[in-house]
């Protein structure tokens, strides 16, 4: 006799195979907990403001930013951190900065997870400056390798004859998460420019 037979069909009830975080998100990263009414063992313990799928030390996301998040994130899982602030406060914008990349990117209110990987992708689908392009081939010969090689590697897939800011994450366009560096993020910031409290330094690393 089937045990099963007389239960009601609830697939999320008996199929969240959390091995894969494209498939199973933890409740909490969802703004239907409450955001930032979830428990304190669901924040984030080195960044406990920034919600934990966003966060580099708790987020399960891999989230590869060579593809749009409408492809590269599972629909449900999209959907589910949609809403889902990315910060437990208020705040007008956020400015995401990195080690891996020379741009700066600001997102202005209202600051949602989906909103950073939707500012991130069409970030790095701009193509590359010619003036970029030139600082790299006089000061950074590993740097332009890199790019060469990862631009040949996209354009046999998507056709489009042009360097991308992709290009420069060469092999390393996983999502890694978010974390906090003040003295990068003081070194970072443009002369005479406004500064943002909310900086956050986005890792990367290989898909």
């Amino acid at each position: 006799m089937d045990p099963f037979a007389n239960r009601a069909w609830a697939p999320n009830q008996w199929y969240q195979p959390q091995y894969d975080p494209r498939v199973y998100i933890p409740p909490y990263y969802g703004a239907s907990y409450g955001w930032p009414g979830f428990n304190d063992r669901a924040r984030a313990p080195k960044y406990p403001n920034l919600n934990p799928a966003l966060a580099a030390d708790t987020t399960q996301v891999r989230y590869d930013v060579r593809k749009a998040p409408s492809d590269g994130i599972l629909f449900s899982t999209a959907a589910q951190l949609g809403p889902s602030p990315a910060l437990s406060t208020t705040t007008p914008s956020i400015r995401i900065i990195s080690h891996s990349f020379p741009w700066a990117l600001d997102i202005r209110a209202p600051v949602t997870c989906l909103a950073v990987f939707e500012g991130l992708y069409k970030m790095l689908q701009e193509p590359i400056a010619d003036s970029e392009w030139g600082i790299v081939c006089s000061l950074d010969k590993t740097r332009r390798e890199t790019i060469e090689k990862a631009a040949k590697a996209r354009m046999e897939k998507d056709k489009v004859k042009q360097l991308k800011r992709i290009d420069w994450l060469g092999d390393k366009t996983a999502f890694r998460g978010l974390e906090k560096d003040a003295q990068f993020a003081k070194n970072r910031l443009l002369p005479e420019a406004t500064e943002c409290s909310e900086t956050w330094v986005v890792k990367f690393g290989k898909p």
